[in-house]
């Protein structure tokens, strides 16, 4: 099974997300994939990206986060990074501020698996406290350990 600990090593998470567009923020956090050695096509997997974009509203929380994502063969593994704003990012159609990007490239025979990681996410990210504290982390690293926590626990 594919953990988040996995998918996600230090050079793919910002915890800075300098963007304030929606098309910006989501070309910046795509960019930390772009030397993996699992991407076989990037312009492939940033126009997958660009072209699915959907926004989770975490109406408790007054924040979003969105999880653009293609499925294809761009990608021999499946790859992910996130993008974290302070401010949050305007999304179209999005009435609260998206405060976490998750790009995911997954080729199409692990769809069951990006299906698992999106459920996982939805489900971190409805629990008030840990949205608290992985809005509070400092470094890349301890990011990845709360999500790796967090998802233990699920």
């Amino acid at each position: 099974m594919i953990t988040v600990a996995d998918l996600l090593p230090p050079g793919h998470v910002l915890l800075d997300l300098a963007a304030t567009t929606s098309r910006a923020a989501i070309d910046e956090v795509a960019a930390l994939l772009k030397s993996d050695p699992a991407v076989d096509d990037w312009d492939a997997l940033l126009t997958g990206v660009q072209a699915v974009a959907p926004c989770v509203p975490e109406e408790s929380g007054g924040f979003a986060l969105s999880i653009p994502h293609t499925r294809g063969e761009c990608v021999s593994s499946m790859v992910m990074s996130v993008g974290r704003s302070a401010a949050g990012v305007s999304f179209p159609g999005v009435a609260l501020p998206v405060r976490y990007i998750f790009c995911i490239a997954v080729p199409r025979a692990l769809a069951a698996d990006y299906l698992r990681i999106v459920g996982l996410l939805a489900r971190v990210f409805k629990d008030p406290a840990a949205e608290r504290e992985l809005h509070a982390a400092t470094t890349s690293d301890d990011f990845i350990a709360l999500l790796a926590r967090r998802e233990a626990r699920l």
